[in-house]
């Protein structure tokens, strides 16, 4: 339906499997980016650049959200001792920002 530009048939489709079903934040709330970005590339293609802008900003949003959530992991490592955990992170702290999503957020954020 996204890919047919249908965004409000989408959303409704979309929300039957969020848990409260029928609150359209749900899908914002859990970080679901692969339909915020099609939703996103959806209102570019209509020419609602304004829309289209505030919707990539908020999927960066998530990538910063994620990106703060590592400070707390940071201490709870160090307070547990787990150095596997630890090495952990930092690997996905390397590898985040290169994922596909990113990228794609960031080249819709230009282009609108």
């Amino acid at each position: 339906m996204l890919q047919s530009d249908q965004v409000a048939l989408a959303g409704k489709t979309a929300v039957l499997f969020t848990k409260d079903g029928g609150q359209h934040n749900n899908l914002h709330d859990m970080q679901c980016m692969w339909y915020e970005l099609a939703s996103d590339e959806s209102y570019f293609r209509h020419g609602d650049f304004g829309r289209a802008l505030e919707k990539f900003i908020a999927v960066e949003k998530h990538y910063a959200d994620i990106t703060e959530d590592q400070f707390d992991f940071h201490s709870y490592c160090l307070r547990k001792m787990a150095p596997r955990a630890y090495v952990g992170k930092l690997k996905f702290k390397d590898w985040l920002h290169s994922h596909a999503y990113f990228h794609k957020v960031a080249a819709g954020a230009i282009r609108s």
